[in-house]
């Protein structure tokens, strides 16, 4: 497996290794957000300083991607995702990414998970309200 990840608190610590290709960045993300955890995270940061996409691996693919975490907005809509690279391909389709505005993350690219950290605590999406609580089914039914 080219990734790893680790859940840490109000978000996800995700790490790849060597050439990623389009299926491994997407079994990453489906990894990611079929945890019952994703619906609660507040950051994403996706570390690339020991990985490069692979030689399958396109913009195109990169544009899917964005859509598909479009359709997937409401799932955490306070999240914001920042890309760690220092690789100049990895870099450049981290800026690719960013310049595509289809993501509904707030993100931006890093060249330490240090940066990332420190622009994470700086709390850049103002609108975050925290975790979101599930009503009960005993206050959902006292409505009725």
């Amino acid at each position: 497996m080219p990734y790893r990840i680790r859940w840490e608190g109000n978000g996800v610590y995700r790490r790849f290794f060597g050439d990623i290709s389009a299926a491994e960045f997407h079994d990453a993300y489906k990894e990611m957000t079929d945890d019952i955890r994703y619906e609660f995270i507040r950051y994403i940061i996706s570390d690339y300083l020991e990985a490069q996409p692979g030689p399958d691996f396109t913009e195109e693919d990169l544009k899917a991607q964005a859509q598909l975490e479009r359709l997937r907005f409401y799932d955490s809509p306070d999240t914001v995702q920042a890309i760690v690279a220092a690789n100049a391909k990895t870099v450049a389709f981290a800026r690719y990414y960013e310049s595509l505005h289809v993501s509904p993350y707030c993100l931006r690219t890093f060249r330490t998970v240090a940066e990332a950290r420190r622009w994470i605590a700086g709390s850049p999406r103002l609108g975050w309200r925290g975790p979101r609580r599930s009503a009960s089914p005993a206050a959902i039914s006292s409505r009725r």
